[in-house]
């Protein structure tokens, strides 16, 4: 199995190309279904297409439902996953580095970064 790189290959350079013809082929159409009169459209044949005003009611509603989306669920997904701010899991877990951790601290002559415990803090800050 080849190893998975980001570089160039033939592959992907026909699915850029073809994603890149079908998204200005989709640009264009847009463009014409929402630009050219719909009088003009059912003489050249086309008869069976959502009527201009969905042109422009369409990408407002999903804007809509982005803007929903950012401002309100996104948020209100953060908060109900975010720990209380009383539990303890806020102040330490089970991965804290503790200077007992480390058995010869005298040895370095910068103390080991560690987690300090909230009552040794609590005496620095507020004696």
């Amino acid at each position: 199995m080849g190893e998975h790189t980001p570089a160039p290959s033939p592959g992907r350079s026909y699915y850029g190309f073809v994603l890149y013809l079908l998204g200005w082929a989709g640009i264009i159409s847009y463009l014409a279904w929402a630009l050219i009169p719909h009088s003009y459209l059912a003489a050249l044949g086309l008869t069976y297409i959502p009527q201009p005003y969905w042109a422009l009611a369409f990408p407002s509603v999903i804007i809509t439902l982005v803007l929903i989306f950012v401002f309100f669920i996104y948020p209100s997904l953060n908060l109900i996953l975010a720990l209380p701010p009383h539990d303890i899991r806020n102040i330490t877990d089970n991965m804290a580095m503790r200077e007992e951790d480390y058995p010869r601290v005298e040895e370095y002559g910068v103390p080991p970064v560690c987690d300090l415990p909230i009552s040794q803090v609590c005496r620095a800050l507020y004696r």
